[in-house]
């Protein structure tokens, strides 16, 4: 696959006299760190990559792959595709599936991924196991390499999207730890992921509904009610857009611990809970609604 794709990147970007930092600009769209990596022949680039090296060296995509096919397998897509797609609430069915979908990914396709593809993997993957063992080592490593590069974006991608929920987990589980959490660039983080929402193609909403809807304890416990307001509306605007409201209990449980905590308005938070319980019961998901039931029994009392 793309044989030669690194050597002939190499070679050009010479002949034409142009340095690694020439073809990569700020780095917003390839890291000087990727493009080493890609015309070492260690990593295959994207599809996007691969567009966006060609216009920098002002050839066409065809010249440097030769014709080659650089599209990613189907059933890879398929699989990634259910990975992002699929809600767990915590049903040990479902977590066992997505097991299944990793298993698959890295005996069949990981090897010959290019190296965004096995981020969003790896990234998946991380956020997997920090929910099952409460260690953030599965995910500051991966961070450590990319955060820097996420943080210089004003425009996002989906594995840019995958490494900030990443992200936000780890801060949860660490229980905010100094060492990861900076609250100036947290709160940079928020302001341009909510702006995304008028920036990525439709396709991709529901992963910024689910990065933004993971981040809500957070803002809760850092008491950003503003930011709160802001990300139950995009969430609501998201779906409204995508016609996709698989995350409706989730975006009325988060509203209601909103006016239970930040409104104190206990009327309202119940019409936030009745609406979400309706929704469990129309889609006959039993598992979803007894976590709904246990949530409101400990948010009234406490709330109250």
């Amino acid at each position: 696959m793309l044989k030669d794709f690194g050597k002939k990147i190499k070679s050009l970007r010479l002949e034409k006299g142009l340095t690694k930092e020439a073809v990569c600009r700020d780095e917003s769209q390839l890291s000087i760190r990727q493009l080493t990596r890609i015309e070492s022949g260690q990593s295959t680039p994207t599809l996007n990559k691969a567009v966006y090296i060609a216009g920098r060296l002002g050839v066409t995509l065809g010249y440097l792959t030769d014709g080659e096919n650089v599209e990613l397998p189907s059933r890879y897509k398929e699989l990634k595709y259910l990975l992002l797609r699929t809600p767990t609430y915590g049903d040990q069915q479902r977590l066992a599936e997505k097991e299944t979908y990793f298993d698959e990914i890295f005996s069949q396709f990981y090897d010959d991924l290019p190296e965004e593809e096995q981020l969003i993997i790896d990234g998946l993957q991380s956020k997997l196991d920090i929910h099952f063992s409460d260690n953030i080592d599965f995910g500051v490593g991966i961070l450590n390499d990319y955060f820097d590069q996420i943080l210089r974006k004003t425009n996002y991608q989906v594995n840019d999207l995958i490494l900030i929920d990443l992200y936000f987990s780890c801060l949860t589980v660490s229980g905010l730890d100094s060492a990861i959490f900076d609250s100036k660039k947290y709160n940079q983080l928020l302001e341009t992921l909510l702006k995304q929402v008028h920036c990525l193609p439709l396709e991709d909403l529901f992963v910024l509904n689910n990065v933004l809807l993971n981040n809500f304890g957070l803002l809760l416990e850092l008491k950003k009610y503003d930011f709160v307001k802001q990300l139950i509306a995009v969430s609501n605007e998201i779906m409204a857009r995508t016609y996709d409201f698989q995350k409706k209990p989730i975006v009325n449980l988060l509203t209601w611990k909103h006016y239970l905590f930040v409104e104190k308005d206990y009327a309202q938070a119940k019409k936030s809970y009745d609406a979400a319980i309706l929704f469990a019961q129309l889609t006959e998901n039993i598992n979803l609604r007894e976590n709904l039931e246990k949530e409101w029994q400990k948010d009234s009392q406490n709330g109250t």
